[in-house]
């Protein structure tokens, strides 16, 4: 019961991309959708006024 990682059951068999890279890729892409949401706002402001 002292070491939970061996209880736990592996989710993936070979994960190729570590934790870190996929926290920045998550990171980069909320980045890019705020970016182009804020594009889209822009633009439509824009056309309306």
């Amino acid at each position: 019961m002292t070491d939970k990682n061996s209880e736990k059951p592996q989710k993936y068999a070979d994960s190729s991309i570590s934790d870190k890279a996929f926290k920045r890729m998550i990171f980069w892409f909320a980045f890019y959708v705020i970016l182009f949401c804020a594009g889209v706002a822009l633009a439509v402001n824009a056309d309306l006024s």
